[in-house]
């Protein structure tokens, strides 16, 4: 029995995560992409700009969007952000993939100027406030809206049957809104980028939530595969 995997992210980047999967994979595996959020691009006033701050692909996005100054330094909240940061023309310094990791190492090094992060209109974290309660001179744009999507056909086909269900989740308000749309038929294995995305999810709506060991890409790869090995009965 071989378990669908329903990635639920932006159509970029839920192709970026399959495709680093399947160069993992070998055997039949079934991807799904249904993604769960539209981002809708914003464009406010910034004004100057130091330092920028990117805790998500979307931010980076809205760097070049909204032609920040190549060369600044971006504080990115990971590996992959730290990765298009630097691809973008901005000198990246990598967080440990989440934001309250990120908040610290900033605080710790309490850059002087004016820092500016570029976010959702949904996110969590409270990043502004606690580097400005620290003394860090920063300021918060919303350079995107997240708009909730419902699962698509092929999502819903493979979550009306009964065979297993892997999720990789990556934002809580991903979770939320992939919660609300059940009950789910099928047996449904969430593997959750950090502890608030597997609270926002809740262990009653799955079989089983699993935390990656980092809030990182990798270990959510490597937790993902785990989880089609456990679940396919295939060793590949």
């Amino acid at each position: 029995m071989t378990a669908s995997l329903i990635i639920t992210r932006s159509k970029a980047q839920s192709e970026s995560f399959a495709g680093e999967l399947a160069a993992r994979w070998a055997g039949p595996l079934n991807i799904i992409i249904s993604p769960l959020l539209e981002i809708i691009p914003l464009t406010p006033t910034i004004g100057a700009v130091d330092e920028l701050i990117l805790t998500s692909a979307n931010g980076v996005e809205a760097a070049q969007r909204l032609n920040m100054p190549k060369g600044h330094r971006a504080w990115c909240v990971g590996d992959k952000t730290g990765e298009l940061a630097k691809a973008a023309g901005f000198v990246p310094q990598v967080g440990p993939g989440d934001a309250d990791g990120l908040v610290d190492m900033i605080i710790a090094i309490k850059p002087e100027g004016r820092l500016v992060h570029l976010r959702g209109k949904h996110a969590r974290g409270a990043v502004t406030s606690r580097l400005r309660a620290a003394g860090v001179d920063c300021q918060d744009f919303i350079t995107y809206d997240q708009q909730p999507q419902t699962l698509n056909k092929d999502a819903r086909r493979a979550l009306d049957g009964q065979k297993p269900v892997v999720f990789p989740l990556f934002s809580p308000r991903t979770a939320t809104i992939l919660r609300e749309q059940g009950p789910f038929c099928a047996p449904v294995h969430v593997i959750a980028l950090s502890r608030s995305v597997a609270d926002a999810f809740g262990q009653e709506a799955a079989q089983q939530v699993r935390v990656a060991d980092r809030p990182d890409m990798p270990a959510m790869l490597t937790a993902t595969i785990d989880a089609l090995h456990a679940h396919s009965g295939h060793t590949g």
